[in-house]
């Protein structure tokens, strides 16, 4: 029973925010994350609508306060916002996105920028892995 409330749905509320998945699904998105930080990504920074799109979306829009790096990553678009204001108690620094169409693949939260990371560039063509 402890393990069924573990790993299946807390609450079907959560559902329709983002925030009802599983401790599966938790550990699921660490571990793509954990794999999205290996990758060699050159970032470029959003052009103002892409930055205006990205904040209006339900679920990106909270968290950070602006869209500081895209980049289209295997179909993948992969997107980093930052937060004003970071560290205990706050949130980390930066909060990273993999979305595939609708579909968010990959979530993760850091302070310091990924060393596999180039800091974004402001080329739009450059967005893209190396």
């Amino acid at each position: 029973m402890r393990l069924r409330l573990l790993l299946g749905k807390r609450h079907e509320a959560g559902a329709e925010d983002g925030f009802g998945q599983s401790l599966f699904e938790d550990l699921q998105f660490l571990f793509r994350f954990l794999q999205c930080r290996r990758r060699i990504v050159v970032w470029c920074r959003p052009s103002t609508n892409e930055a205006a799109t990205i904040a209006a979306h339900p679920v990106f829009g909270r968290f950070g306060d602006a869209t500081v790096a895209v980049a289209d990553v295997d179909g993948a678009r992969w997107i980093v916002r930052e937060n004003d204001f970071y560290g205990w108690p706050d949130p980390p620094r930066y909060a990273f996105f993999a979305v595939e169409g609708d579909r968010i693949t990959a979530t993760g939260g850091f302070t310091f920028w990924v060393k596999a990371w180039s800091y974004p560039c402001a080329d739009r063509s450059a967005g893209t892995v190396v």
